[in-house]
């Protein structure tokens, strides 16, 4: 008995001396998100005896702390958030690309669209977890009375827009967001890539005030001419949207289980529309001068910091297991689209009450636009870095603020971007 009691105190001994802690810092604040992230780590610490220490991090926080967390030397082992806080770190060197490409391809089924934009076209620097597209979600029955067509173009987003505009009955034609932020950001961005416009070329030339530009921020601002007045934000936009106050919204698919489900429904506004699933299209792309998409690839950086790669390794590989990977993925069903194709056709995605009411084909189309998701960060092939800078310092979502704030032409707006962006870049 006493042997055992030894041998039992030595193991113990042992495991605390041994065991070892990695530093995982995630975007997924929410508290419900939280749980099945810390049940994860619970059991993978259960079946390896290596701790994850779980920090959550809002998504417009993440740029702010990078900078301080390397200057005081507390980068984590492993991060997950969008593509410019990885290409942040990975402009810097930062980023363990070596292990990052190994890791990509032992699953061998990571969809390639979802690997370039994580890519620098020799390595990844990141690798694709889950991602969303962006688009206009619409009153598809308020639509069909008014004979409009699909808000694909910007013609017929401007007319349709007009068309549904109705203050004085609480209706607005759309929601846009006008506050300096990521959303205004991204909401711009499908804009501007619609009509050929960029702010950094590939050659590496700031381009605000290019005549495309200009034109980018002129539609932006007619369009608020039928918008919600105010300095509207994502949750104005997602809740206006669910309360019938506007026609159109720019939304990521995140937002699929607040129109399909009651309870979370209710938890934004206090009542539910069961017709409004029903009553919703969706549309995945914006044409001007050419067609685009946009979305956002959320990946998971190890960082070259951490003395704890083999963990880092076997953690990554734990979380993207089929079974504890599609845990994950429906902490946000339709938000939270899987990047390896195995998981993506897999009965158990599927197998979902809020997938399954849009059903498999819709699915198939908004995982399937991954390949063709374009973004300012890369253009022919070339990674622009830069433009991650631009991002954490929200010149986009400040240039669009201010055009309002300050009632500024386009051209203005534009000149201020363009002097701005030489100021963050020191050109």
């Amino acid at each position: 008995m006493k042997k055992l009691i030894v041998l039992i105190i030595v193991l113990s001994i042992s495991l605390f001396v041994f065991s070892k802690t990695i530093t995982f810092w995630t975007t997924e604040t929410e508290s419900d998100r939280q749980q099945r992230i810390n049940a994860l780590a619970t059991i993978f610490e259960a079946q390896t005896g290596i701790e994850v220490k779980v920090v959550p991090i809002q998504e417009n926080d993440l740029l702010k702390q990078i900078p301080v967390a390397k200057n005081s030397g507390t980068l984590p082992d492993l991060l997950e958030g969008g593509i410019e806080p990885l290409l942040l770190l990975a402009s810097s060197g930062y980023m363990n690309e070596d292990l990052t490409s190994k890791i990509i391809k032992d699953f061998g089924d990571v969809y390639p669209g979802a690997s370039r934009l994580l890519s620098n076209g020799k390595s990844n620097f990141g690798i694709p977890f889950h991602a969303w597209v962006q688009g206009i979600w619409y009153r598809k029955d308020w639509f069909d009375g008014k004979d409009l067509g699909y808000p694909l173009s910007w013609h017929n987003i401007l007319t349709a827009a007009k068309s549904l505009n109705n203050p004085a009955k609480g209706v607005y034609g759309l929601i846009l967001p006008k506050k300096a932020d990521s959303y205004a950001e991204q909401v711009f961005t499908e804009i501007a890539l619609a009509n050929g416009a960029r702010p950094i070329d590939e050659n590496g030339n700031i381009t605000f005030t290019s005549k495309a530009m200009i034109e980018a921020f002129r539609f932006y601002k007619e369009l608020n001419k039928y918008a919600k007045p105010g300095y509207t934000t994502v949750l104005d936009a997602l809740k206006g949207y669910l309360a019938g106050e506007a026609s159109m919204i720019f939304y990521s698919t995140y937002i699929m289980d607040d129109i399909a489900v009651e309870d979370v429904q209710k938890s934004r506004i206090n009542s539910f529309d069961p017709k409004l699933v029903l009553n919703t299209g969706f549309a995945n792309k914006m044409i001007n001068i050419r067609p685009t998409s946009y979305g956002q690839m959320v990946g998971l950086g190890i960082l070259k910091t951490s003395n704890n790669t083999e963990e880092v390794e076997k953690f990554v590989k734990f979380l993207m297991t089929p079974k504890n990977y599609v845990y994950w993925l429906h902490m946000a069903p339709g938000g939270m689209n899987p990047t390896r194709k195995s998981v993506a056709e897999s009965s158990e995605f599927l197998d979902n009450p809020i997938l399954s009411r849009y059903g498999k084909e819709k699915i198939s189309e908004i995982v399937g636009a991954l390949d063709s998701v374009e973004r300012f960060e890369f253009v022919n092939g070339k990674v622009i870095s830069d433009m991650s800078k631009l991002s954490a310092n929200f010149v986009i979502g400040k240039a669009i603020n201010y055009m309002f704030a300050n009632n500024w032409t386009p051209q203005q707006t534009a000149e201020w971007a363009q002097k701005e962006a030489k100021r963050v870049l020191g050109k």
